[in-house]
Order: C-alpha cells, then sequence, then structure tokens
C-alpha cells in the first residue's frame, strides 16, 4: 500500500496536536512531528540495531578459553 506523505504529515500534525490538547500539555512542552518519528521510529530502530549487532557478536565469536579449544592432541598408539 503506497501512502501520500503530505497527507501522512498532516494526518500526524493534527493528530499530535489533537492529543496534546486532550492531554492538557502546555504550548510551551508540546512536542512537533519530527520529535514524535524520533522517538517512535528512529529511537526503537535503533536500539534494536545496537541489540543485534550485541547479539551477532556475541553469537558469531567464540570465547578464547571454550571447552573446545583448537588445542586438540589426538591419541597416539604404540
Amino acid at each position: 500500500m503506497v501512502f501520500n506523505s503530505a497527507v501522512v504529515v498532516a494526518v500526524a500534525d493534527v493528530s499530535i496536536d489533537t492529543w496534546q490538547l486532550i492531554c492538557r500539555v502546555p504550548p510551551s512542552q508540546r512536542i512537533n512531528t519530527r520529535e514524535l518519528v524520533d522517538m517512535v521510529f528512529c529511537y526503537p530502530l535503533h536500539e534494536l540495531g545496537r541489540f543485534l549487532l550485541c547479539l551477532w557478536s556475541f553469537v558469531s565469536i567464540p570465547p578464547s578459553d571454550s571447552f573446545y579449544s583448537n588445542t586438540y592432541e589426538p591419541i597416539s598408539t604404540f
């Protein structure tokens, strides 16, 4: 589904203003559309990216003192 960006921004502006009026937020403390987009989309996606990078690093790099180390010595038979 394709949305017209101008319509989405207009609806977001009206919605922000309406909810801030209902919640009686003083005009000096009201947030604008840019701040709302940062809070709702950008910040959670940034934190999700950081978490996935940490998880990928944990899964990809084995610890150096692991049980299955690279110093395996075969049993010699005489």
